[in-house]
């Protein structure tokens, strides 16, 4: 079973119900003759174990600003860069990038990351960052921090109690309890190919980091 496969069977049935109540009221609505000119569309059935992953899919993303940035984030990023541009040059050392995304609350990265990141913002080296390449570079900071946190209140469903959720696991008794809730009758055997496939490291649970890893591959976020 592929990852895209494990994480459709992590899912809610919310969104179904909607989709076929919705179908349903159409069709009573719709008389008989239209029902019988309409093209017949194929529909994707929802199995029992599929269901188990929306409940781990993302809920829309707020608006309030411009692309991945609110407005008040936007204000704060500017007045940082015209703070350490104090001459106007229109552009700040590449050095002081570390300082700008601790200034904003944002993760700090390991040694390589910043090498990556880095290279990134000014591949041609120029050790200048200029505040439109700073902006697309702290959206793509953001984005990732929301979409860690849509990851975090996903895995919080299977492991409500944990305090530490990076350091908690997931485990076969997790997904019984999680799929019992939703109402679906998925073999215990199925649900262990879920764990097996998520679990790397071979200690029979699914820690944070594999999950997400599962997630983010799966397309879900």
């Amino acid at each position: 079973m592929s990852d895209r496969r494990y994480a459709l069977r992590s899912s809610s049935i919310k969104s179904s119900a909607i989709a076929n109540g919705a179908t349903a009221a159409n069709t009573a609505s719709t008389p008989a003759a239209a029902r019988r000119e309409t093209p017949r569309t194929t529909r994707k059935i929802a199995t029992p174990a599929s269901r188990l992953n929306q409940a781990a899919a993302p809920s829309p993303m707020k608006g309030g600003g411009i692309g991945n940035m609110t407005y008040e984030q936007r204000d704060e990023l500017r007045e940082l860069f015209d703070t350490v541009d104090q001459q106007c040059r229109g552009y700040i050392p590449i050095s002081r990038l570390p300082e700008i995304v601790r200034a904003l609350g944002l993760e700090e990265a390991s040694p390589e990351t910043w090498v990556r990141w880095k290279a990134s913002v000014d591949p041609e080296g120029t050790g200048r960052l200029g505040y439109e390449k700073l902006e697309d570079f702290i959206s793509l900071r953001y984005d990732e921090m929301d979409q860690k946190q849509e990851i975090m209140n996903a895995f919080r469903l299977f492991k409500p109690e944990a305090r530490d959720i990076e350091n908690a696991k997931i485990t076969l008794a997790d997904l019984k309890r999680v799929s019992a809730h939703l109402g679906e009758n998925i073999p215990d055997d199925e649900l262990q190919e879920m764990v097996n496939i998520a679990d790397i490291d071979n200690s029979g649970s699914v820690g944070f980091t594999d999950f997400m890893r599962v997630m983010r591959k799966s397309g879900l976020f």
